[in-house]
């Protein structure tokens, strides 16, 4: 279950006039989480293999009507889970352009002033999302981490078991969120590890969360940064 736009503008504003008031941080990060120790942090194959991405507008985070494998799965018979061959995707409005996995399930939960594409992988094993919106609010650079954590929190706080490392703030600006949860296939359970990557480009928040179960997501750890840096944003462009 996503959290409605309206909730997490909410949160924005409350966040942003906190720290305007205060001075301080009044954001809390989910309990049991420990920076030492991040159990795998899944996607439900069932809700939407977890990195479904924040939808800031509508859902913030997977994509709910990604589509789900059957209950049946034998566990023991999927290929191997690998990302092969890589294929452009360009969004209709020309905001987005990212090379991703050709044969994975395409879900596209874009809605007015907000872009949300999921990538899921057949099984449900990993998954790759793009959000892009607006902010309702001016974000001073000083809470975008405190922004952060509430977004990722709010798209994929209702996962079982999750539970997320604290914001680390790359060279180059962007805030990375580690975070884990468990994903049933089958009836097997398996953790599910995964990154959120929020980017500010002009008025606009990019964000891309890529993920898959262990122990995989450390093996394709390369070809998500090769994605990840394929990445190419037009922030130009009004979303539709």
């Amino acid at each position: 279950m996503l959290l409605p736009l309206a909730a997490i503008a909410t949160l924005l504003f409350t966040a942003c006039s906190n720290s305007n008031t205060s001075g301080k941080s009044n954001v809390s990060t989910p309990a049991a989480t420990d920076t030492n120790k991040v159990s795998p942090t899944p996607t439900n194959a069932t809700n939407n293999p977890s990195p479904n991405p924040t939808n800031a507008t509508n859902q913030v985070a997977s994509p709910s009507k990604s589509p789900t494998p059957s209950p049946t799965i034998d566990f023991s018979k999927l290929p191997e889970l690998e990302i092969g061959e890589l294929e452009l995707y360009k969004h209709r409005s020309g905001i987005l352009e990212i090379s991703v996995p050709k044969d994975w399930q395409v879900v596209d939960n874009s809605q007015p002033s907000e872009i949300l594409i999921t990538w899921n992988e057949k099984a449900g094993r990993a998954s790759i999302s793009s959000n892009i919106f607006v902010p309702p609010s001016e974000i001073p650079e000083n809470r975008l981490s405190d922004v952060f954590e509430i977004i990722v929190k709010g798209m994929y706080g209702n996962q079982p078991d999750f539970e997320m490392r604290s914001p680390v703030v790359e060279s180059g600006g962007n805030i990375v969120i580690e975070w884990t949860s468990t994903v049933t296939i089958g009836n097997k359970k398996l953790k599910f590890q995964a990154n959120s990557k929020m980017q500010r480009v002009n008025n606009k928040f990019a964000i891309l969360t890529f993920g898959a179960i262990e122990p995989k997501f450390t093996e394709m750890k390369d070809s998500f940064a090769k994605i990840s840096n394929s990445q190419m944003v037009n922030a130009s462009l009004t979303i539709p």
